[in-house]
């Protein structure tokens, strides 16, 4: 099965139902839920991902309910000091996303599913869009 790393845009996208993104996101859940793929977030995604939520919908019980779904959905990876020195240590020029990869690595996770993909440049990871990799998993 097909292991994939989740961005925190794409995961909020399908959560807040985010304009154009929405659908798109969407799918991809959707696909984790049908066992099409194995989803992952990191632990550090949890908390921004709540914190973000709670901001946006200014009610916290909302932002906890929608936690438990992503707990429900996606795979959350361990955080550890070592990632954290390695995203340090990189040539990734985004801290957050360079800490995203280096937990991706620990789990032998090559993709990333991001709408932002300047922050993973030189990180040596397979990106995709959430279409594109909806297309990609279609051709599996």
């Amino acid at each position: 099965m097909i292991k994939v790393l989740i961005d925190t845009n794409v995961v909020l996208d399908a959560f807040l139902r985010r304009g154009v993104h929405t659908l798109w996101a969407t799918k991809i859940i959707q696909k984790i839920d049908m066992g099409k793929c194995e989803g992952c977030i990191s632990a550090s995604t949890v908390t921004d991902l709540y914190y973000i939520i709670r901001k946006d919908t200014q009610n916290a019980d909302i932002a906890l309910a929608m936690i438990k779904l992503v707990y429900a959905s996606l795979t959350i990876l361990p955080v550890d000091k070592t990632m954290i020195r390695s995203a340090f240590n990189s040539s990734i020029s985004d801290f957050e996303d360079a800490v995203q990869v280096f937990v991706a690595k620990s789990a032998d996770i090559e993709i990333v599913i991001t709408r932002d993909r300047t922050g993973f440049v030189n990180s040596g990871m397979t990106l995709f869009t959430p279409h594109e990799f909806l297309t990609y998993l279609e051709s599996q």
